[in-house]
């Protein structure tokens, strides 16, 4: 639907539910959000160090590729 069809049918809406419509369209571009106080930040998130805790459980040992062991292939 282009913006332009988007007005026409607007157009047709009563004044309560054509108001209702813009502020609802406003509200996106706000980020204070729909009661004028600031929104919620967006924080990222703490990901767990995978690699760091892999090596406190087994040091610097390699461990094998058990998959291809078992296909009975080698690694490259």
């Amino acid at each position: 639907m282009t913006v332009a069809q988007l007005l026409e049918r607007a157009k047709t809406l009563p004044k309560r539910l054509r108001d209702r419509l813009v502020r609802g369209i406003l509200a996106l571009e706000d980020p204070r959000g729909k009661n004028g106080r600031p929104g919620r930040r967006r924080t990222h998130a703490a990901w767990p160090d995978v690699e760091a805790r892999a090596k406190r459980i087994d040091g610097d040992r390699v461990l094998p590729n058990l998959v291809l062991l078992e296909r009975g292939e080698e690694a490259y």
